[in-house]
């Protein structure tokens, strides 16, 4: 099973005209409310996104909050889970039925090991000048 997550420019950097992940990328969100957790990583998952008949490389356009500047990156479960110790939950929104959390600490250490294990499924559209 793959997870994708979105991941904007700022996150990156300009490398050969080319964007290349940061480990930032892969740090927990700050928790909107009260009482969230604060090591949950927001992705989509990939089972949920193949039942809705959607595809990975529509999330940019498909995502109110998202656009040219944001692109796709995709890991592996096993790799989270296994490797990295990391929990991978179905936490379906309002914007997102296939949205899920990896929860589990991400160090600068593990964010380095996330950015090495990701791919890019789509690049962000926006130039990298």
């Amino acid at each position: 099973m793959l997870v994708y997550r979105l991941i904007p420019v700022w996150s990156c950097k300009a490398v050969d005209g080319r964007w290349e992940f940061q480990s930032n990328a892969f740090d927990n969100a700050s928790p909107q409310q009260e009482g969230e957790p604060a090591d949950d990583m927001s992705v989509v998952l990939d089972d949920t996104l193949a039942a809705l008949q959607r595809v990975p490389g529509k999330l940019p356009e498909e995502t109110s909050w998202a656009g040219d500047e944001w692109g796709v990156a995709v890991l592996h479960v096993r790799f989270l889970r296994h490797e990295e110790e990391q929990e991978i939950l179905r936490t379906p929104n309002e914007g997102e039925p296939a949205h899920g959390d990896v929860r589990g600490k991400k160090g600068q250490k593990r964010r380095r090991r996330l950015k090495a294990h990701a791919d890019w499924v789509i690049h962000p559209a926006a130039s990298p000048s």
